[in-house]
């Protein structure tokens, strides 16, 4: 009865973890560049399961046309860099970029691009390559504002979460890998597109309701095992 009874308990702190990291992935189902995390499952020795890791997948979403000009996204490996308030460098998929306050390009956070890249504030228009130039043109001049650098990891999957979209480079991640879009393995720009979330609403409900499930279930062997235990001190006493 106890080892039924502790079995039950890993298990509802099993599905807990489950329901947690699921609601999460579907919290952030509309946020661009967003990646899907798993949780993983072992034995344990006395019986029933516990959470042994999580891992992020690290595919990518789908790519939707929207004909913005700074609306970038990345059709393959890479990630954007910018600077983040406390000058650390943060990394994204999500190529929604603006002009801030001081002029720079920024993502939907405000966090500038890094390297910076500084837009004139007389420019009549801005067109952003496959490559990763940015080109403005002034007074009906073409000229060339900076360059846009990606970052590669060689295990893209051990990148810290910092929330949402933006990641962190991490001892598991390895270092990042900085180029031009389409060298080094990196992939190149769609200007005018977004790329969306993996996550894949149908697997998530699925897993909730897997996981609903199993927590029941559990639930209702701890509940017999109480009743089970209060039987047995009646009958001794």
């Amino acid at each position: 009865m106890i080892n039924a009874f502790f079995s039950a308990l890993s298990g509802l702190q099993t599905s807990s973890r489950q329901l947690q990291s699921s609601a999460h992935n579907i919290a952030n189902l509309q946020t661009p560049g967003f990646k899907k995390s798993t949780i993983h499952l072992g034995d344990v020795a006395t019986g029933g399961t516990r959470v042994i890791g999580s891992s992020r997948n690290s595919a990518s979403g789908p790519l939707i046309s929207t004909s913005a000009p700074l609306d970038l996204a990345i059709n393959g490996n890479g990630f954007f860099q910018v600077t983040q308030p406390n000058g650390g460098i943060g990394f994204t998929r999500a190529g929604s970029l603006r002009i801030d306050s001081a002029g720079r390009l920024a993502d939907t956070n405000n966090n500038p691009l890094f390297p910076e890249i500084t837009v004139p504030g007389n420019h009549q228009g801005l067109t952003i390559s496959a490559t990763g130039q940015v080109l403005a043109l002034v007074n009906g001049q073409t000229i060339t504002l900076g360059q846009i650098q990606l970052a590669g990891f060689k295990n893209p999957s051990g990148l810290t979460s910092l929330g949402g979209n933006l990641f962190a480079a991490s001892s598991q991640s390895g270092p990042a890998l900085v180029g031009a879009p389409g060298a080094g393995g990196l992939g190149i720009l769609v200007p005018g597109s977004v790329e969306l979330s993996n996550v894949d609403i149908v697997e998530e409900v699925v897993s909730q309701m897997l996981a609903k499930a199993a927590f029941k279930a559990n639930a209702n062997v701890i509940r017999t095992a109480n009743e089970m235990t209060g039987t047995l001190l009646d009958i001794k006493a």
